[in-house]
């Protein structure tokens, strides 16, 4: 009786030394050959989500509290506003508030509109138009594939027109999916302002 328990030790011990051997040689061990890690984009920071009012000639315009905001009234009477978000290098969302009266309101949306469509390239675009809180007619547009001007806005309460876009200076070769956390947080902000007005 003692060789066949002597025998089957010996086979419970061969089992194990040929599993051990399986399992290292399916877990890499002993391989050289480097693998490439992935490459990460950038973290970035956003802004928070709160607004505070800027009086602009006849309008309020709510901005993200984290931007700076910087406004120039020029001869004409219109308002350049420039807003930038300091977590956000060679970025900036550019607007124009002009007065008008009813009848030049049409033409002057319809040569904004113009130039929307000038800025995206022929890309497509998806528009949103709401009515805002003061009676404002506002449209969103994004251009989900521009790298250049991905979303831009139009408004008027018919004695004002805002126009805006907002503008990137990226290095070529850029990934949209890079950015697209930048781009949806400053959507996020300019549909606000939209609201708000």
């Amino acid at each position: 009786m003692k060789p066949t328990k002597a025998l089957g030790h010996i086979s419970c011990l061969i089992i194990s030394l040929t599993a051990a051997i399986a399992a290292d040689s399916c877990t890499g061990a002993g391989n050289d050959s480097a693998v490439p890690k992935p490459e990460g984009w950038p973290r970035i920071e956003l802004p928070g989500r709160n607004h505070r009012i800027h009086t602009v000639g006849p309008a309020g315009l709510m901005f993200n509290s984290d931007a700076a905001v910087s406004m120039q009234q020029k001869d004409d009477s219109s308002w350049w506003i420039t807003v930038t978000y300091p977590q956000f290098r060679n970025a900036a969302l550019y607007l124009t508030l002009s007065p008008t009266d009813r009848q030049e309101a049409s033409a002057i949306m319809d040569n904004r509109r113009e130039r929307m469509e000038l800025n995206s390239g022929g890309a497509t675009t998806v528009i949103t138009e709401l009515t805002s809180a003061g009676n404002w007619h506002c449209e969103l547009a994004e251009t989900r594939s521009s790298l250049t001007t991905p979303v831009q806005l139009l408004a008027t309460d018919s004695a004002s027109v805002l126009s805006g876009a907002f503008y990137l200076d990226l290095p070529a070769g850029s990934s949209p999916d890079s950015i697209a956390p930048m781009i949806k947080a400053v959507r996020d902000d300019m549909l606000f302002l939209l609201k708000n007005l």
